[in-house]
């Protein structure tokens, strides 16, 4: 399965150290939309060659008051994205790309299984405003993803929270750097 050794790859890339000496920038940031779907809190790390990887968390419980049915997402963004520098080292524009790990718990859909885990990959077009001499940067960007069958369940519909199979998403966020 291809999808579990793309987030190994993720993974290692992000925690991996530099070999050329240079120290690596480290950045965290909260999104809302993007890959955690609703929200995430994020973790980032820049590379050489302008590459930066990022892990993020997200948790979002839905509860239906008359029945007290719930249904809990927990989403871990991954992605790995290029930043291109215009006019100075205050604008830049983000190509990525990632993958959005779902999981689901609960009753609130209409599943025959109450747990599910969707691995959806998102694309990344967005530009990001980082003043010169601060520590924040504020983020923007679309960020389309597809949705997928369910790994545990894979019989059941994919997960298509609009009813197509290409979900048009997009970002805003604002991060610090440590």
């Amino acid at each position: 399965m291809k999808t579990p050794c793309l987030t190994i790859f993720f993974l290692l890339l992000l925690f991996c150290n530099e070999t050329s000496g240079q120290t690596a920038k480290n950045a965290l940031f909260m999104e809302a939309g993007g890959g955690g779907l609703i929200y995430s809190l994020n973790y980032e790390r820049t590379f050489k060659y302008n590459l930066a990887g990022r892990a993020g968390i997200s948790f979002l419980q839905i509860r239906e008051n008359q029945t007290e049915k719930t249904l809990n997402l927990m989403s871990f963004p991954l992605s790995l994205s290029y930043l291109q520098n215009l006019r100075g080292n205050v604008h830049f524009v983000e190509f990525g790309i990632g993958v959005m790990n779902l999981y689901t718990d609960g009753d609130l859909v209409e599943y025959k299984g109450t747990r599910d885990f969707f691995v959806n990959p998102f694309a990344i077009a967005g530009y990001r405003y980082k003043p010169k001499g601060k520590r924040w940067d504020l983020r923007a960007g679309l960020t389309p993803f597809i949705g997928t069958k369910s790994l545990s369940n894979p019989t059941e519909q994919g997960f298509q929270p609009f009813g197509s199979k290409i979900q048009l998403w997009g970002s805003l966020g604002i991060g610090y750097s440590l």
